[in-house]
């Protein structure tokens, strides 16, 4: 499904950063909560994520790749599968962050979401 911007209006979100190429994603996003979604060249969304804290960008005190930056886990993950952009929605809290990637994926049910593509 195609991103619908209005979605950009809801009340949790205090900042965004546009699309932008998903290779620049380090430079680019901020260690702040919020959603991330992953999309190609149309816009057509292919997975959304959440990051609370500062994991969006920061590195976490595991050692596990699973526990570091949650969009560098999202991409060794294969979930960027398909896209070529990114998008961040920036949330005043963590419990904010959560509930949005739920909204956000019940509506655009990405194909990235709830597959295992390190299986495929």
């Amino acid at each position: 499904m195609i991103w619908d911007s209005q979605d950009e209006n809801d009340s949790r979100i205090h900042s965004r950063i546009d699309w932008f190429d998903i290779k620049d994603y380090k430079e680019k996003l901020s260690p702040k909560p919020g959603v991330y979604l992953f999309a190609d060249d149309q816009i057509d969304i292919k997975y959304i994520g959440k990051a609370g804290g500062k994991r969006m960008v920061v590195e976490s005190d595991k050692d596990s790749v699973e526990k570091l930056f949650e969009v560098y886990s999202a991409i060794y993950r294969k979930k960027d599968f398909g896209a070529t952009k990114v998008k961040a929605l920036y949330t005043y809290r963590d419990s904010q962050a959560l509930k949005l990637e739920g909204d956000l994926i019940r509506k655009y049910n990405p194909p990235n979401n709830g597959v295992d593509l390190l299986k495929s």
